[in-house]
């Protein structure tokens, strides 16, 4: 973006990625995941320069607990919250054998899809298609203990000896990962064909 066009939070900056003015961490005893304690990062959405490799730890905790979107930051409703599978998240191996799909990243409306689609690089791939959220299963909330890009600094300054909640995600139910596992062959598919 050319330096004389400031970044807006919604329009050219999604709402849950961090800023280079929030580098301040700290811990605390988490609500959402009770018996840990958890990592939060100060708050000073527009202060530098958008980190678009970086989701903000508590704003993005904060969305994907309560729907509110990865772009704009505003609630999603039930019937505009949708996600981009194929781009954020994965497939995860469970105990008994079971893939789901584990989403790290709030859901979006569906108008700031499509602004994102435009406007970001990473999504304006071939397939980056916004996929409804399913309404029958929104999946449970799963704590994250390992080290993300970028909070390899901040993990070697963390006490040891107990584990400390860094981030979370979304582990959805089975109709909604085999949906998601099917896009990915296809992707797959098209991409080698």
């Amino acid at each position: 973006m050319p330096p004389d066009q400031p970044w807006v939070i919604g329009e050219t900056a999604p709402w849950s990625v961090a800023w280079t003015g929030e580098s301040v961490f700290g811990l605390q005893r988490s609500t959402d995941f009770p018996g840990y304690l958890e990592v939060f990062q100060e708050e000073k959405p527009g202060v530098g320069h958008p980190v678009f490799a970086a989701n903000h730890a508590s704003r993005n905790k904060r969305g994907m607990f309560a729907h509110l979107c990865h772009v704009c930051g505003e609630p999603t409703k039930s019937w505009d919250r949708w996600l981009f599978p194929l781009q954020t998240g994965g497939m995860i191996d469970l105990d008994d054998g079971q893939r789901r799909y584990g989403c790290n990243v709030p859901p979006v409306h569906k108008a700031c899809a499509e602004r994102a689609q435009r406007l970001c690089p990473h999504l304006s791939r071939l397939y980056a298609q916004p996929v409804r959220f399913p309404k029958d299963d929104e999946g449970r909330m799963v704590p994250r203990f390992d080290v993300q890009p970028g909070m390899e600094a901040l993990a070697r300054s963390l006490p040891t000896g107990q584990p400390i909640v860094l981030s979370c995600y979304r582990l959805h139910g089975p109709r909604f990962s085999k949906l998601v596992q099917k896009l990915m062959e296809s992707a797959d598919s098209a991409t080698q064909g």
